[in-house]
């Protein structure tokens, strides 16, 4: 319990120190004779074995002194032994379980720089820590990030995969002891022991590796590995466990679903990425013993801060929404602009967005935003006012028409009438009326519709107006 304990504050400690001078990240696989991962059946080879390095096998390192019975190398391959260290054979036999037969060697592929797996934070004696701490990282801050420190630690012989046509960064880089820089690597990869240990494993050009230098933001950097390319690529090397929670969701930064909730507010230049982590460990992550928690900065001045546990994200949730009620009241103390709660699963929370203004934060487009908005409800205020008033007083508002009377006749404007030729109605010329219509069966011009014998026979009646043919229908 001690010892955890120790390993929560240690890993508090790198990553507090990491908003300002970044993390330290190892490099764990190795080609060295004394890891029994490299041999076949997982065991290392006895006295008396005959050891057998197959064709393409990487550089071996032999960092101790060694006894073997047969060695049986390749054709092309490279046996490394380290200062003072002595290779024996003997024909002595050993009786112990297993020994007496073929120790094959057999690691033939290089190890992916963007694996998570293949690294792990580091205290300052170089020993990884963190597997058990609440304060963790996400898949993708796993690799080294654009402001980390990459070790490759001396007494080991490495078999790197820098993938291919990609464009890598580190803070720091520093193999065997030797820091290097983005031109003295490069440098060291063209030499035959930096092919033999820095490859494209696909057989592209070799990805380039940026040495930027460490970040010294008070508020924290971005990682850098979140984004495009090579998320998909570090994700592709992840292997994902199967979640017990019915609706998972995946944060920024994370190659598998997660269960719990996640949290992401914005911030100004009062921020301190040191001050949240240590109210986030000592208020809400101690005594924890399943809940986890992940902190990155991302684009656009945001923090999100990942809350998961080992179940189905139920004592997450509750521990986020804690978390998130208070931060919300103290968010000026911190240097906090807004607050997104965003739960994945566990108990029903409901979510909560807390914008705070500062009019000194405003620029130019916030208040030109603001006045804009105004306007809009002004108007609509207007409009919805006036809607009022015309059903209170019944008015038709802006009709043509003058209706002042309800049910009244519709009044049109005069048109152009017989009044308005002279003679038409004083005795003058009936032509000037133009015809009639036979329908109404008034007398027409030269009398064609007074006498029923001059009507034209093609000419039809109709007869809903007439009385043409009403007794012969009536007869039949």
């Amino acid at each position: 319990m001690e010892l955890w304990y120790l390993s929560n504050v240690t890993l508090l400690v790198l990553l507090m120190a990491g908003s300002s001078f970044a993390l330290t990240k190892k490099w764990l696989p190795n080609t060295n004779f004394d890891n029994p991962m490299n041999w076949e059946g997982g065991h290392l080879p006895c006295k008396n074995d005959r050891l057998v390095l197959p064709e393409d096998s990487p550089a071996v390192y032999i960092q101790a002194d060694q006894t073997i019975q047969e060695l049986v190398l390749p054709m092309s391959g490279e046996l490394i032994l380290g200062d003072n260290t002595v290779l024996s054979f003997s024909q002595s036999v050993d009786t112990s379980p297993g020994c007496g037969k073929d120790a094959r060697y057999v690691r033939k592929d290089a190890k992916k720089w963007l694996s998570p797996d293949n690294w792990c934070v580091t205290d300052d004696s170089g020993d990884c820590i963190g597997s058990t701490a609440n304060l963790g990282l996400l898949d993708t801050e796993r690799v080294p990030c654009m402001y980390d420190e990459a070790i490759f630690p001396a007494q080991k012989e490495f078999y790197v995969d820098l993938e291919s046509n990609m464009n890598l960064f580190v803070g720091k880089l520093t193999i065997a002891g030797v820091e290097y820089t983005t031109s003295s690597f490069a440098t060291f990869r063209r030499t035959p022991r930096g092919q033999s240990q820095f490859i494209s494993d696909d057989g592209g050009s070799v990805s380039t590796l940026t040495v930027k230098g460490t970040c010294s933001e008070a508020f924290g950097c971005m990682c850098g590995n979140d984004a495009g390319q090579l998320q998909k690529v570090i994700c592709e090397n992840k292997i994902c466990g199967v979640t017990n929670c019915s609706s998972p969701l995946r944060p920024t930064g994370a190659c598998c679903d997660m269960c719990g909730a996640w949290l992401a507010f914005g911030y100004d230049r009062s921020f301190r990425m040191e001050k949240l982590k240590q109210d986030l460990t000592d208020s809400y992550l101690k005594g924890q013993t399943s809940v986890k928690a992940m902190v990155s900065v991302q684009p656009k001045e945001n923090i999100q801060v990942v809350f998961t546990d080992k179940y189905d994200g139920e004592q997450a949730t509750q521990v986020a929404k804690t978390f998130e009620t208070n931060l919300v009241k103290k968010k000026r103390d911190f240097g906090i602009t807004k607050v997104t709660f965003q739960k994945f699963s566990g108990p029903d929370v409901v979510p909560t967005s807390e914008p705070v203004i500062d009019n000194k934060d405003l620029g130019s487009g916030g208040i030109a935003g603001i006045v804009i908005a105004i306007m809009v409800i002004l108007a609509i205020m207007m409009v919805v006012g006036f809607m009022l008033w015309r059903r209170r007083t019944g008015s038709s508002g802006f009709s043509i028409f003058n209706r002042a009377e309800k049910g009244g006749d519709l009044e049109l404007g005069a048109s152009i009438g017989y009044d308005d030729f002279p003679g038409i109605n004083d005795g003058g010329d009936a032509s000037m009326r133009g015809f009639d219509n036979p329908m109404y069966e008034s007398s027409g011009k030269n009398g064609v519709y007074s006498d029923p014998s001059k009507v034209d026979p093609t000419i039809k009646f109709n007869p809903v107006y007439s009385t043409e043919g009403i007794e012969e229908d009536s007869v039949m």
